[in-house]
């Protein structure tokens, strides 16, 4: 997964893998991340996702509307 496949997916949540993937780094520093609180964070049953819109406010995506199908800008 990259920046340009986050904003245009549809899907309300990414996997910790998809993270890790998209942020370059290992899994277990996603959810070192999570478990710290500095990245956003649900827990549905056993699994840990995280939100897709706050994810890209975390990495400083802007958005053109509240569907998040807007373009990728980083900071």
């Amino acid at each position: 997964m990259d920046l340009n496949d986050l904003v245009r997916s549809s899907s309300a949540v990414v996997t910790v893998a998809e993270a890790a993937d998209l942020l370059g780094v290992d899994v277990r520093t996603v959810s070192r991340a999570m478990n710290n609180g500095d990245l956003p964070a649900l827990r549905v049953g056993r699994r840990l996702l995280i939100p897709r819109l706050p994810l890209m406010a975390y990495l400083g995506v802007e958005t053109d509307g509240p569907a998040g199908s807007g373009s990728a800008i980083a900071s």
